[in-house]
């Protein structure tokens, strides 16, 4: 038995289960991993620890690979399974609105009812912030309300970024993709929501993937606390290979790069994981399991801006892969400094 941060009694998979060998092998990385360890020390190593040659390796291999992804994206939608498959799901558009409504509506019930809010580790016993969990679920049930329960939200997102540190609240970015898309559904702006979310969803992603390359440890000791398998590499070179997978990821929804697959096989792994971790993990990521069905549901274009130079190949994916490059270390710049005690925003108040 183990017991995360929050106090949550979580059984892990006995070796001999039927499900154990698949699970640690594929799932192991692909999950929070600050929800599951006891080591409260996150403090971020400095761009000289993390910059090796491994990570440069690794570093150039996804750039390899999203340009591989840019190049043939085309070709690959062209595939008729792909095309029969995009055919099915678009005419389910109109339904993702609903999905928002009931998913989301679930998870904040499910966080109301365990006294956790946002996140299965930002714990309270405060009668306000029960009320705009409430309130928030409330405004769901009307599309002129949603506005309310955006605000709601809003306030709530808040309140963790005072509690807990705006550093750790960073990690649910993607909720603010939420509250936009609760704000605008209503309004002439409707059209950018899915956009926005999109791009929350992958920041999302990609801040998560600088936990693994500034603060490995704590994935590292995941990993052996629950006897995962490292596929033939070190534990170490394991995570790292782990966090450029969720930066690829995230850069596919930030500019519209295959973003129903992505979508399709992130839902595969969040999924599989809440068989190893259980309850903490259905409560945590069930907010992002509605984003995901929605991005299957929805689909989304090229962003607007690499779709104009389209008829410019060479310039688009060097583009492509430079601002990658900007997010990659601008992130990780901003993460390390973010997460020094020195910064202020790495610890919260107690309210």
């Amino acid at each position: 038995m183990t017991i995360n941060r929050t106090g949550v009694e979580i059984e892990p998979l006995k070796e001999g289960n039927i499900l154990y060998t698949f699970l640690n092998i594929v799932m192991g990385p692909y999950l929070h991993v600050k929800w599951f360890v006891r080591d409260t020390d996150w403090t971020p190593q400095g761009f000289s620890t993390v910059v090796t040659p491994t990570f440069l390796f690794w570093f150039a291999f996804t750039l390899v690979i999203i340009l591989l992804a840019s190049i043939f994206d085309t070709a690959f939608m062209r595939i008729p399974f792909v095309e029969r498959l995009h055919c099915f799901l678009k005419k389910l558009e109109p339904y993702q609105f609903i999905v928002l409504r009931v998913g989301l509506g679930l998870a904040l019930l499910l966080q109301l009812i365990t006294g956790t809010y946002l996140a299965p580790d930002l714990v309270t016993q405060h009668w306000g912030v029960y009320v705009l969990l409430i309130i928030a679920i409330i405004g769901l049930y009307h599309k002129r309300t949603l506005v309310i329960s955006g605000a709601a939200l809003l306030t709530l997102f808040m309140i963790a970024s005072i509690t807990y540190g705006l550093f750790h609240s960073l990690d649910y970015i993607f909720y603010l993709g939420v509250i936009y898309y609760l704000f605008v559904a209503a309004t002439r702006f409707h059209h950018t929501a899915l956009a926005v979310l999109y791009s929350f969803t992958g920041l999302s992603l990609a801040w998560l993937a600088m936990e693994k390359l500034t603060l490995a440890k704590l994935a590292c000791s995941l990993m052996h606390e629950y006897s995962i398998t490292p596929m033939g590499f070190t534990v170490e070179e394991f995570v790292l290979i782990s966090a450029f997978i969720e930066l690829g990821l995230a850069w596919a929804f930030i500019v519209g790069l295959l973003n129903r697959f992505t979508a399709l096989l992130l839902t595969g792994l969040f999924l599989t994981t809440t068989v190893l971790f259980g309850w903490t993990e259905i409560i945590g990521h069930l907010v992002v399991h509605t984003l995901l069905i929605i991005f299957l549901v929805g689909g989304r274009d090229k962003h607007p801006f690499l779709h104009k130079l389209k008829r410019f190949p060479i310039l688009r994916h060097s583009l492509l892969l430079l601002l990658f490059c900007v997010l990659l270390f601008g992130l990780m710049f901003i993460y390390i400094w973010m997460g020094q005690p020195t910064s202020g925003l790495s610890v919260g108040l107690s309210l």
